[in-house]
């Protein structure tokens, strides 16, 4: 009787593997043959679920996102408001080594995204997800007062995000501010001018 095998499964497997190459050794490490020997999958099983490496890499940013989505979600659970976004951004920031091999993933797949329009353009469906979140944190936090009223709760946001990037990113960069305590630090800042309206 033949194997069942489980492409979903299968394709998720690969993907994770790619994402661990690319954060442990960049993109030139991450090549076919390599993922192949990490795997055992042969390159042609590999070639089958993916068609190009800019679809595997894709594929790993999706992988190491579904752990962030459901790290970020479970972050917040019981809570709203200004309380419940400073959760979400704290399980954001490369405050662990897990943490910092996603931003790693990341950014190797941003330097592709800004060249190619079709990975660009699923990049900014994942920012404009990731905004609405915020968004929606922030408008129930000027509801409530918690930021002062007639503000716009999606330039907030956006605005929020943007520096949330820049903070983990920068965290890559430069041992010092790579801490725990200086990212808290961080985002006591942001989360203060937030409450101003700013």
């Amino acid at each position: 009787m033949p194997k069942i095998v489980d492409h979903s499964a299968r394709r998720e497997e690969i993907s994770a593997i790619a994402a661990s190459l690319i954060a442990e050794g960049g993109m030139e490490r991450t090549t076919i043959r390599e993922i192949a020997s990490r795997s055992g999958f042969s390159k042609g099983v590999i070639e089958h679920y993916f068609e190009g490496k800019e679809e595997l890499i894709s594929a790993a940013l999706d992988s190491i996102n579904q752990g962030y989505e459901q790290r970020v979600h479970n972050s917040a659970l019981g809570l709203s408001g200004l309380s419940a976004l400073r959760q979400r951004i704290l399980a954001t920031l490369p405050v662990n080594r897990t943490i910092r091999n996603e931003w790693k993933v990341r950014l190797a797949f941003w330097s592709i995204a800004a060249i190619e329009s079709k990975l660009c353009a699923r990049q900014t469906e994942r920012f404009e997800k990731a905004v609405a979140v915020y968004a929606n944190d922030i408008a129930l936090a000027i509801e409530r007062g918690e930021i002062p009223a007639g503000n716009n709760a999606e330039p907030l946001a956006h605005r929020l995000f943007t520096s949330t990037i820049g903070i983990s990113t920068a965290a890559l960069y430069k041992p010092p501010q790579a801490g725990k305590v200086y990212l808290q630090g961080e985002l006591e800042y942001l989360m203060q001018r937030l409450a101003l309206g700013h």
